[in-house]
């Protein structure tokens, strides 16, 4: 008997672990940032768009990250800040782009309603307060 007991006190004690896992970038997020890295802003954005109900802004996306590289030189990087689950098929994560001069913050809002992720929205600035919660930027 007190082995079941153990047995249980632990299962309830690994229980709040394992619901409190961190949602995961979604796959095309980070398939952009990567391609990015590699084939720049018009490869980036087109995967970003695949299946997306945003490709009409694909243009106008592109010359957006074409005047920060302007200003900021290439994109060398980028750090996940957070994850947001939205229910159970969207989320939103935050990111930093890294680029030689300085960071672009970033959000992007994604949507799971099969089997893939696929990009609903998503906002780039190079003011942190615009594009990330105040609780982040200590407020």
């Amino acid at each position: 008997m007190r082995a079941i007991t153990s047995v249980f006190c632990l299962a309830i004690a690994a229980a709040p672990a394992l619901g409190s896992q961190s949602a995961a970038l979604p796959p095309v997020v980070r398939a952009g940032l990567e391609t990015y890295k590699i084939n720049g802003a018009a490869a980036a954005v087109s995967r970003w768009l695949t299946n997306s109900p945003i490709t009409a802004q694909s243009s106008a996306t592109t010359q957006a990250f074409e005047q920060v590289e302007r200003a900021y030189g290439s994109m060398v990087g980028y750090e996940i800040l957070a994850i947001v689950p939205l229910g159970t098929y969207a989320s939103r994560s935050y990111l930093i782009i890294l680029y030689e001069k300085g960071p672009v913050y970033a959000w992007f809002d994604c949507y799971k309603p099969k089997d893939e992720w696929i990009m609903t929205s998503f906002l780039f600035n190079t003011k942190a307060d615009l594009i990330l919660p105040p609780k982040m930027l200590g407020h």
